[in-house]
């Protein structure tokens, strides 16, 4: 399982918190994606401004493992 979470450094921070506690909790955000082993997945994401924003799989070991990155929006 893998899933990838748009977010604020620090809002991924108390995410990955929350998912080591409870890793089979629930998402429902229009800026997650969770996906199944062998499987695909869309996210669809309009962004309203340019800049660096931050992303992650938080399911627990993975985003400690370096699965994270940065969007970069250009005009």
């Amino acid at each position: 399982m893998h899933e990838f979470i748009l977010g604020t450094p620090i809002s991924l921070d108390e995410h990955e918190k929350m998912m080591r506690k409870s890793p089979n909790m629930e998402h429902n955000k229009p800026y997650t994606a969770h996906v199944a082993p062998g499987e695909s997945a869309t996210l669809i994401w309009k962004f309203s401004e340019t800049g660096q924003f931050t992303f992650a799989c938080l399911v627990p070991g993975h985003y400690e493992a370096g699965m994270k990155g940065i969007v970069i929006v250009e005009s």
